[in-house]
């Protein structure tokens, strides 16, 4: 990436006089943070991805207009969230925002805080003017399967079933516009211990209970453990306490949790195959996989 080209566009767009870049990191977007009369945080979006980024910038918009505690994008001279330009013969996005220092909370001391955060976040998508992608079965369950299927697992049936034994009771339960991606990882404690969400480019319409799920899972991916289990009803417990501050759970839907951490593992497993290529898990690992979600639904019982 022409690092100089972008530094022209921040200071002749943005009005940040010399600019230093410092590259942080590449997934279909180049992300830099940048120190000038202040730090913020520059995305250099391909044509690709275009269209997820115009809609996550809208998005923390409108939040940030809400006061919701979200990274502000800062604006060009011309008053526009987004500028296009070429960079290295590619026609590109820029979008600039402020820098937050901080660091992933401990959301075993703050999840009644967090609970409260992604309550009104829910409340406040319900009323965003955009019109999300729909996640239902096909992208939670189906895409695995279809998947395994090609890789002719001789298992798949067991997959099958305890697919639609998890699907069977979260089908009916309530849509609302999702973060998509709600994992700790997207949430930003600064020193003063304001809590920030970060990164819009998954949002979805899907159940909701998805998203506290993904915040509220404490298991590790490749072992499960009884401690874990335990964490993970200290924490679902003390988010739900915050949450139905802002938003109310039918008692369906707190019962679901178990599930969703099943379907989690399928949605997952998709996305990682999508991306790595089919051959990226052996028969081993899909086997593993199996004896994990088996042992879950075992431990879950009594989880709420």
């Amino acid at each position: 990436m022409d690092e100089r080209k972008l530094q022209e566009i921040l200071t002749d767009k943005y009005g940040i006089e010399t600019p230093s870049l410092e590259f942080l990191r590449e997934g279909g977007t180049h992300t830099y943070v940048v120190n000038g009369k202040g730090k913020f945080l520059l995305k250099v979006i391909g044509s690709a991805f275009s269209d997820t980024a115009m809609q996550s910038v809208s998005i923390m918009r409108y939040l940030e207009g809400c006061g919701f505690p979200v990274p502000k994008t800062i604006l060009t001279k011309d008053g526009d969230a987004i500028f296009s330009a070429d960079v290295d013969g590619e026609r590109v996005l820029i979008v600039l925002m402020e820098y937050i220092e901080g660091d992933e909370p401990d959301l075993k001391e703050c999840a009644t805080e967090v609970g409260e955060l992604v309550g009104r976040l829910h409340e406040l998508m319900e009323k965003c003017p955009i019109e999300p992608i729909e996640h239902g079965k096909e992208f939670f369950i189906e895409r695995y399967l279809k998947l395994l299927r090609q890789k002719n697992y001789p298992r798949i049936a067991a997959y099958e079933e305890i697919a639609e034994r998890s699907w069977e009771k979260v089908k009916d339960l309530p849509c609302g516009n999702c973060h998509g991606d709600l994992h700790r990882g997207n949430l930003l404690q600064s020193p003063d211990g304001k809590i920030y969400l970060i990164d819009f480019d998954t949002v979805c319409r899907a159940p909701i209970m998805f998203d506290i799920m993904v915040m509220c899972d404490m298991t590790d991916y490749f072992m499960l453990k009884p401690e874990d289990i335990e964490l993970t009803k200290e924490v679902y417990r003390k988010f739900l306490s915050g949450y139905s501050k802002y938003h109310a759970l039918s008692r369906e839907e707190v019962l679901s949790f178990p599930d969703w951490v099943v379907i989690r593992h399928f949605q997952l497993q998709a996305t990682i195959l999508e991306v790595h290529g089919i051959d990226c898990i052996d028969e081993q690992f899909i086997d593993y996989q199996l004896y994990w979600l088996n042992k879950w639904q075992e431990s879950a019982k009594g989880l709420i």
